[in-house]
């Protein structure tokens, strides 16, 4: 009996043995690499490109990942949140890009790319990961779409990302290691740094940039020119000067002579492009005063004087993101207040694209994701080529663009029997085309009809019928 229960125990043990699971191979994974996911990694590297230095910086932690470029002193670069993708630029502050296809890929991609899909947390998170084949895992992040992560089985590092389908999304090399976890400095794609020379294991924080902020103190109100665009008094460095509150401009800029009466000497490059374009650099000023909001300082690009309109400085969308803007053209008005507080029911929501807030509008047939742009005089502008794919409305006028540095453009007015912003019916609309724009632009001259209440950090645009 002794002996049967010894047998029975035995093969009961044996039993364990064969239905106990394997080793966890995307355990076996990450321990391999030593869990980058887990670390803030910063990494850097210097190359020069068509005579000039270009100095790349990348933070990682996980999913979440700070890319930031700098050509001649002039840095931007983008912010992933594991969620959402922010661009920022001269003035560091970041805003929201819209989520397409790009935003979706990034969330799965920055997932592999960290080995941070190789975690129990990634699927906790409502991540998914199976087996593809050898070497093959088939990832999708929360709200991410499906792609492929390809590890060289001998090495356990990841070589290349592709779609389902093959197509080649990214790729990596030269593995080094950095407070023992595994760090790719070749890393091709959309969203990577390229290659890179070093990277450290960081013990500070991960965190967005931290641009400029405001403080707000008195009356909220500050009158508004007679111009067709919104202008209104200023102050920069103790001088009193007037501003142009454009949405449609990023970074924001001052006038060349501006710059001289401060004298302040433009620095570093970058590239000024709408109506034309220029190569400029910019300068550091302050404070800026703007009715009763105070930035203790910002940058600035260097522009020509503007023949279109009156102003000195162009207060862009960076800085305007800072604040909710009231415009009551009726009144020649114009309100700075803090941004938040509850959304009507009727807002229209914003997007951004290159820091420049969007929104949905419809003319005639046709839906356009459109610029804001409180710098365009015309109620609706779009490009010849958006003209020509619809119905070609009949042209009622003809003339020029002007642009910030001299540029013209060569353009027409049309009719269009209806336009919507958002859900804002506007009716019957005048609509400049111009040659060479490529987005279409809702400009100020539909904004006479309206109390226009724009909260860029919070998204939302409201107009109210007068």
């Amino acid at each position: 009996m002794r002996f049967a229960v010894r047998l029975l125990a035995l093969a009961a043990a044996l039993c364990g043995l064969a239905a106990a699971p394997g080793p966890d191979p995307l355990a076996a994974l990450a321990d391999a690499n030593g869990h980058p996911a887990a670390l803030h990694l910063l990494a850097t590297g210097t190359r020069v490109l068509e005579g000039r230095t270009v100095v790349t910086t990348l933070d990682q932690l996980g999913s979440r990942r700070l890319l930031r470029r700098c050509i001649a002193g002039v840095c931007g670069g983008t912010w992933f949140d594991g969620t959402t993708q922010f661009t920022f630029g001269l003035n560091e502050i970041a805003l929201p890009e819209e989520s397409d296809a790009t935003v979706l890929t990034e969330r799965t991609l920055a997932a592999i790319a960290s080995y941070a899909f190789a975690e129990p947390a990634f699927r906790g998170s409502g991540g998914t990961v199976v087996a593809a084949g050898p070497g093959r895992w088939h990832v999708r992040a929360h709200d991410g779409i499906d792609l492929i992560a390809v590890v060289d089985p001998a090495a356990h590092a990841l070589r290349r990302v592709e779609t389902p389908e093959g197509r080649l999304v990214a790729t990596y090399a030269r593995e080094t290691k950095a407070g023992g976890a595994s760090f790719a400095l070749d890393r091709n794609g959309p969203f990577e740094a390229g290659p890179l020379d070093a990277v450290a294991v960081s013990s500070d924080p991960l965190d967005p940039p931290a641009g400029p902020v405001p403080a707000l103190a008195g009356d909220p109100a500050i009158p508004l020119d007679s111009e067709p665009v919104p202008i209104v008094p200023c102050g920069l460095g103790g001088h009193n000067l007037r501003c142009l509150l454009d949405t449609g401009a990023t970074p924001s800029a001052i006038t060349l002579s501006v710059a001289e009466t401060l004298n302040l000497e433009p620095h570093g490059e970058l590239e000024i492009s709408g109506i034309g374009s220029f190569a400029t650099g910019f300068v550091e000023a302050g404070p800026l005063q703007l009715g009763p909001a105070r930035f203790a300082s910002a940058r600035f690009a260097v522009i020509p004087p503007s023949s279109a309109a009156p102003f000195d400085v162009v207060v862009g969308s960076d800085l305007l993101a800072r604040m909710r803007l009231v415009l009551d053209h009726a009144h020649h008005v114009a309100r700075i207040l803090p941004s938040g507080g509850s959304a009507p029911a009727d807002a229209v929501h914003l997007t951004f694209r290159a820091g420049s807030p969007i929104v949905q509008t419809m003319f005639g047939p046709q839906g356009a994701r459109a610029l804001l742009d409180t710098g365009d005089q015309a109620v609706l502008s779009f490009g010849y080529a958006a003209y020509r794919e619809g119905p070609q409305w009949a042209i009622v006028g003809r003339g020029q663009a002007l642009g910030v540095g001299g540029g013209a453009d060569d353009a027409f007015t049309v009719e269009i029997p209806e336009v919507h912003v958002g859900p804002v019916t506007v009716g019957k609309t005048r609509a400049t085309v111009r040659r060479t724009q490529s987005v279409a632009h809702v400009g100020v001259g539909l904004w006479d009809r309206f109390l226009v209440d724009l909260d860029e950090a919070a998204g939302r645009l409201t107009l109210t019928t007068r």
